[in-house]
């Protein structure tokens, strides 16, 4: 198991925002991860997958990380009711391998950007589908280290929130084929495009800073309307700009810090609030 010590964490975050983390663990299978059981249980560990939806503050982290980048990554087929994914399999690649195999129902995870476990975590979604929508149970360690094999059922899952307990991390996940979808071969291109001319693939943010506020209210057109009357003070704090093809999204120009970000976050939140009586929630975990 390959251990770093006094490393930055712009290079573990999509956003490449954060100070030097003070340890990080990159466990490669379940023995690494079950040596881990001291440091899985302090409270300031941090699980890490792609770095997706989390920044950290220009300060260093005194926590411990563990980072599942290096982790056995693994997909199949399990009979014709089931598709096995590891949590640090990519989205993108469980999409498109579940494509390969026209399978329907998984097309919307091609765009995101993070792994399946973290698409867990959050239950992240789009295209008015989540990822817990496809989960029939999923094997996780708990605080004690041991290896647990839960059902749907064991799991409290809302807009991009899941409770996770005493749950430490996820290892890996069955999902359900529902074989009364029918197969649309248009469907995965078809998303792949839309995201592609809505949103700034290619640049560095960490996805969608804020949540919805609700199904018919989104975070994006809030901010979008404050923009195009002329509301909204500054677009750009420090090296953090929004982006103008996505105003969720939020842009590292390069030279940005967590402290602009945390400051253009707050200008959004108070003008939005000032304006609209709609108190924003971060979807971005800032530690």
């Amino acid at each position: 198991m390959k251990i770093l010590k006094n490393i930055s964490l712009k290079k573990f975050t999509t956003i490449r925002l954060g100070g030097n983390a003070k340890i990080i663990y990159f466990p490669e299978n379940m023995d690494d991860l079950k040596t881990l059981k001291k440091v899985l249980n302090k409270e300031k560990t941090i699980i890490l997958g792609n770095g997706s939806n989390i920044a950290f503050k220009d300060n260093d982290y005194l926590g411990d990380l563990i980072c599942l980048k290096k982790f056995k990554k693994s997909l199949s087929l399990i009979g014709t009711k089931n598709v096995y994914a590891s949590a640090g399999t990519s989205c993108a690649r469980l999409a498109k391998f579940v494509h390969k195999n026209k399978i329907p129902g998984f097309e919307f995870l091609h765009g995101i950007p993070g792994t399946v476990g973290g698409a867990l975590t959050m239950n992240a979604g789009a295209f008015k589908q989540e990822i817990w929508d496809l989960v029939q149970y999923v094997t996780v360690i708990d605080k004690n280290a041991n290896i647990v094999k839960l059902p749907k059922s064991s799991f409290k899952t809302s807009y991009r929130k899941v409770q996770m307990k005493d749950i430490k991390v996820f290892i890996d996940v069955y999902f359900k084929i529902n074989i009364n979808l029918k197969f649309k071969n248009y469907l995965l291109d078809s998303y792949f495009t839309k995201r592609k001319s809505t949103q700034p693939i290619h640049q560095w943010s960490s996805g969608c800073i804020f949540k919805n506020p609700s199904s018919s209210i989104s975070a994006s057109a809030l901010i979008d309307s404050l923009i195009h009357k002329g509301k909204l003070s500054s677009t750009k704090f420090g090296g953090i700009y929004i982006s103008k093809k996505h105003c969720n999204y939020f842009i590292n120009d390069g030279t940005g810090t967590c402290l602009d970000l945390e400051n253009l976050m707050s200008i959004i939140k108070k003008e939005i609030y000032s304006r609209n009586k709609i108190n924003l929630e971060s979807e971005i975990c800032i530690y």
